[in-house]
């Protein structure tokens, strides 16, 4: 399945507009996310908080940077070099590209202020809160592993089934960084937009430049 170069721009330029306008109006819609905030957790209870802290973890720059490494040595196995390295742009660029936004727009976070952490070790850097890094890294990775489901996955059923599991994966996550407090609603739905501009930026020169140059050479994946 390939998108149009129109229907590709379209979702560049739409994606971009609306992280744009985010970041420019955040403020604007302080009362909107604390109304959100409030309305999620309004039920919660110990169990449930445990239950997003346990998601949340899934959104963390290590746990991706471990997946991102696992599919980009399957795929180099493979001899798919472009979809490795495909895969590998994908994750590095979103992971710079969020930590430069976020120390542009410098928004702080909706609780006390948090220092970066790598790997459990702290950088004594001030983590802001716009755009959310686990929102966007959680989004950024089941974009890339349903482009590589519709791909390579033979099954219809089990193609069906990891497209659905990875369209609910970060909608949780992005919702568990909401109810633990850590970010605002605007902040998570920033995070998706960058991530969907980041993941069609990418596909759309690698489809244009190393896709077709492999498509005879590629192997499907067995599930």
């Amino acid at each position: 399945m390939t998108l149009s170069a129109s229907k590709q721009t379209t979702i560049i330029i739409s994606s971009f507009v609306l992280f744009l306008l985010l970041a420019i109006f955040r403020e604007q819609f302080i009362h909107m996310d604390e109304a959100i905030y409030a309305w999620l957790t309004a039920y919660e209870s110990s169990g449930i908080f445990s239950i997003m802290e346990g998601l949340t973890d899934i959104g963390s720059g290590e746990m991706i940077l471990i997946i991102t490494f696992i599919i980009a040595a399957i795929l180099a196995f493979k001899r798919l070099w472009s979809y490795a390295l495909f895969s590998l742009v994908v994750t590095f660029g979103g992971l710079f590209i969020n930590l430069a936004l976020k120390r542009t727009i410098q928004r702080g976070r909706p609780g006390e202020s948090r220092d970066l952490e790598v790997f459990g070790h702290s950088l004594d850097v001030t983590s802001y809160s716009f755009p959310s890094g686990h929102s966007m890294r959680i989004v950024l990775l089941s974009l890339l592993l349903i482009f590589l489901a519709v791909h390579f996955v033979k099954s219809r059923t089990w193609k069906a089934s990891m497209v659905i599991l990875l369209i609910i994966l970060p909608v949780l996550v992005c919702l568990s960084r909401i109810m633990i407090g850590l970010h605002y609603f605007t902040d998570v739905l920033a995070a998706t937009f960058a991530a969907i501009f980041w993941f069609q930026i990418c596909y759309f020169f690698f489809n244009r430049k190393l896709f077709s140059k492999t498509k005879e050479q590629q192997k499907r994946m067995p599930v």
